[in-house]
């Protein structure tokens, strides 16, 4: 364990409040941001300052347009409005909308979204329904469960913020940013690798303690002394 941590362990551990109570905060302010940023067609926005209006924003499933014709479709057909990226309508658009690294991102961020969901019910269930014996392993476990929300979220939001405004991907790339969906999304990786950090913060408390109660109890033992 490198100093920084050791330092954070025991400024968490003298501090009023357990650090699990912080943990919980910090999971359930990033699944409202996580579901928002999940939910929401904002990740890619058009600044409407385009000569000609086609592309408006996208989310990771959902994709609006003003006026778009792909030019390899092969009817004389345009794009208008809000619509699910596997809508039948956009069935024909499906190598357009989703390239590789985008599938990536859905896939990634998705994968991280469960496990933070895994995590909620997690800490839901411990302060709220079940008296646990082994407190140490549990916090061990919600620790490993964010640790793998966040580099999975981690490694979606880095792809997209490379890849999202690709100038080989939506028209008028030069008028396309990065806007507030991705913004929350950023923002729940940040707070997933805290929570991640405070879990296993607290495993080592406990975990400390533990070992100081049972040094307590080895010490209070009669001792035999043999004649």
């Amino acid at each position: 364990m490198t100093d920084f941590m050791r330092k954070f362990v025991h400024k968490v551990d003298v501090t009023s409040v357990r650090a699990v109570t912080y943990a919980a905060i910090f999971t359930f302010v990033t699944a409202i941001l996580t579901i928002v940023a999940f939910s929401t067609p904002n990740w890619l926005v058009a600044d409407n300052r385009q000569p000609i209006k086609r592309f408006e924003k996208l989310g990771l499933w959902e994709a609006c347009f003003y006026t778009f014709r792909d030019v390899n479709y092969l009817y004389d057909r345009e794009f208008r409005g809000c619509k699910w990226l596997f809508d039948e309508d956009y069935a024909f658009l499906l190598d357009f909308l989703e390239p590789p690294f985008f599938i990536a991102t859905q896939v990634l961020y998705t994968i991280g979204f469960i496990f933070l969901l895994v995590a909620c019910i997690g800490v839901l269930a411990i302060q709220l329904c079940f008296v646990i014996d082994r407190e140490i392993f549990a916090m061990k476990v919600l620790s490993i469960t964010m640790f793998l929300a966040a580099l999975f979220t981690t490694i979606a939001v880095l792809i997209f913020g490379i890849r999202g405004d690709d100038r080989d991907w939506m028209p008028d790339h030069d008028h396309n940013f990065l806007s507030w969906s991705y913004g929350l999304a950023v923002v729940g990786v940040f707070f997933e690798w805290m929570s991640a950090i405070l879990f296993w913060a607290e495993s080592r408390i406990l975990y400390k303690k533990e070992l100081k109660r049972e040094q307590q109890m080895f010490n209070m033992e009669p001792t035999n002394i043999k004649a």
